[in-house]
């Protein structure tokens, strides 16, 4: 696996890794910590999230494939991650559950800017004759690693508190946004 793919597996082990703390408890926070969390409003907040990502990462795409350099991809990708990293830190402070349908857009929209140009860069740098092995070695690192971090968020938010979870997710989520910035002077290319 060369440099790219090893940083861009490295960021998203750390970003998937860090929501898999809190996505297996999620709807017990929703449920104990912010009013109006209904099991419908509650499904509505996952839903929103997806939808967003869904809609939005058709024009990105559209957006980023302009671009054969590469320039497009990594900043949409960088800003996208921004936003991720970002995200928990409004769940520490949200307290209905109209706070929480706009944090689930905004999660979406760091989603839709992030993935195409992920995917792109990914596909781009991955070794020739070994695409399936090195596609499999990354979703079973991540796989492994939200697995991992699945087992003890629940342990986690009942010894420190949803507040804390959120705020430990944030800082690991940014230590593997900062994983992006060791591989910009690779993807971008700067003859476009």
């Amino acid at each position: 696996m060369n440099r790219v793919l090893k940083y861009l597996t490295l960021s998203d082990l750390f970003l998937i890794g860090a929501f898999g703390l809190v996505s297996p408890i999620f709807a017990l926070f929703l449920e104990n910590d912010i009013q109006g969390a209904t099991i419908a409003a509650i499904g509505i907040a996952s839903g929103i999230y997806l939808i967003v990502k869904s809609v939005l990462q058709l024009w990105v795409s559209k957006y980023t494939d302009k671009d054969t350099g590469n320039r497009r991809e990594f900043w949409t990708m960088l800003i996208g991650t921004i936003i991720i990293v970002i995200t928990p830190l409004f769940y520490i402070v949200a307290t209905d559950i109209w706070h929480i349908y706009l944090i689930q857009a905004f999660y979406g929209i760091g989603g839709a800017l992030s993935f195409p140009g992920w995917m792109t860069i990914f596909t781009k740098f991955i070794d020739k004759k070994r695409e399936g092995f090195e596609w499999s070695l990354y979703d079973t690192i991540i796989n492994l690693g939200a697995a991992g971090t699945a087992t003890i968020g629940g342990y986690l938010a009942e010894s420190f508190g949803f507040e804390k979870l959120f705020f430990l997710i944030f800082v690991i989520c940014l230590i593997g946004g900062s994983f992006l910035f060791f591989i910009r002077h690779q993807v971008i290319d700067k003859r476009k």
